[in-house]
């Protein structure tokens, strides 16, 4: 038997024990202050936080109750248990070690912690692999308020060749405003931990992208590929990568290849926050092919440099609060399509036993260099875009508990994303207003570990 089927079969015997007789009705943190050595009550409490993923809650509680019963072998078991569950081997090892060394511990539950002890030794000796590989696959679906980035007003502007002059014009009552896109992705990662500081992986993936009612920039098919390496110094946790990303859209007009590299640190201030750095570069070449030659899509080819600095705060184990400052300028081919500009980031991050929280908002401003002639040459454009985003991610077990059936080693992943891009820019073209809502679920193979 191995060590995750003892845990299993053990749980399922001290659930069925313990709790047989127990009340049905919810105990809460106020009932246990009020009868804080109420043996029944509190053992009802730390199921219900069990139930509810709350294991240091649970812990808490049972450790409590151990020292107010020293002598109730049930306690102890109950609390090695959950201990179990969350894979705890050092604290196990202490616990179960102190068990062995009470003498009101029974014959029988000797025989069980001894065999755990021999497990966790066991588990210490085996030599871990080097080598992991693992597939994900994926499908997202985004639901899109203005896909077709109609403006606010519902005009923009056009230079008039015959009158020299910008004017304003409708969009076209043919643009498409809420429509869908789905994507549907595989990937394979292979990785080799080098050392007990370092590894280096790769990744190679496809992902087919389709849009419900246009042909857009949503329709593309999407190989890309990535290598990166980590390395821990002291407190620092280097990360170097570079990809390949290369969208072959179905309109015929946008296929292109982009190349990039990146460097990043996080630097360990203290047990509660962190300071990052980070750097990257990359570069974008449109094909010039037969079926788009006239487009001369080599007009949008850039190339785009970005360095950032940030901090990251955490408090009460659950709450992380991440700000960046970043600057970023592309130079491209036509000089209308080149910007430099600040951006800042500040995000709210809050772990829950269903998932985690993450509130977003992000400002960022464009100052392009030159003017379209074919829109606009009388007036600089500037973009200024705010974006708020809200999102929840996790596993799949742990927003639907009873999925542990059909995923016990928990390789299923969800993301709920609804995101708000607002621009405000000088010319109407740009002053948009873009809804986006997002779900993305993925599962996870293992193939070596």
């Amino acid at each position: 038997m191995n060590f995750s089927n003892k845990k299993l079969i053990f749980s399922s015997i001290l659930f069925l024990s313990l709790f047989s007789n127990s009340a049905q009705s919810a105990v809460t943190f106020k009932d246990i202050l009020e009868n804080p050595s109420d043996l029944k009550l509190n053992l009802q409490y730390a199921k219900e936080q069990e139930q509810a993923g709350k294991y240091k809650n649970t812990i808490a509680s049972l450790e409590r109750l151990n020292m107010l019963y020293p002598v109730n072998t049930d306690i102890k078991l109950y609390l090695l248990s959950v201990l179990l569950k969350m894979d705890s081997l050092s604290k196990i090892e202490l616990m179960a070690n102190a068990m062995l060394q009470d003498p009101n511990t029974t014959q029988e539950a000797r025989i069980y912690i001894e065999g755990i002890l021999k497990t966790i030794q066991q588990e210490k000796t085996k030599p871990k692999s080097k080598w992991f590989a693992y597939a994900d696959f994926g499908y997202l679906q985004n639901d899109h308020s203005n896909i077709e980035g109609k403006s606010k007003t519902g005009t923009m502007q056009q230079h008039d060749l015959n009158t020299g002059t910008d004017k304003q014009i409708e969009f076209s009552n043919e643009t498409i405003m809420y429509d869908k896109t789905y994507a549907r992705s595989g990937s394979i990662t292979v990785g080799k931990n080098i050392d007990k500081t370092s590894a280096i992986s790769f990744t190679g993936g496809l992902t087919s992208n389709t849009q419900n009612k246009g042909i857009g920039t949503g329709e593309n098919d999407l190989a890309s590929a990535s290598v990166s390496y980590s390395k821990i110094i002291g407190k620092h946790y280097i990360l170097p990568y570079a990809y390949y990303s290369k969208p072959n859209a179905r309109n015929n007009i946008d296929d292109s290849i982009t190349k990039g590299l990146g460097f990043s640190n996080n630097y360990i201030v203290d047990k509660n926050s962190s300071a990052t750095y980070g750097f990257s570069y990359a570069k974008t070449a449109y094909d010039t092919v037969t079926r788009n030659i006239e487009e001369n899509p080599e007009k949008k080819n850039s190339e785009t440099y970005t360095g950032s600095i940030g901090y990251n705060y955490t408090f009460s184990n659950v709450n992380l609060i991440t700000s960046k400052v970043s600057y970023t300028d592309k130079n491209a081919v036509e000089n209308f399509n080149s910007y430099d500009g600040l951006g800042l980031d500040i995000s709210y991050t809050r772990a829950f036993s269903f998932g985690n929280l993450k509130l977003g908002r992000n400002f960022y401003t464009n100052n392009y260099d030159k003017r379209n002639p074919f829109f606009n040459r009388s007036v600089d454009r500037v973009d200024k875009n705010k974006v708020s985003t809200a999102q929840l991610t996790g596993k799949i077990t742990q927003l639907l508990p009873f999925f542990e059936k059909v995923d016990p080693k928990s390789r299923i992943f969800y993301s709920i994303k609804y995101s708000e891009t607002d621009t405000y820019s000088n010319m109407t073209n740009y002053n948009t207003l873009r809804k986006n809502t997002s779900f993305n679920i993925i599962k996870r193979f293992s193939l070596y570990e």
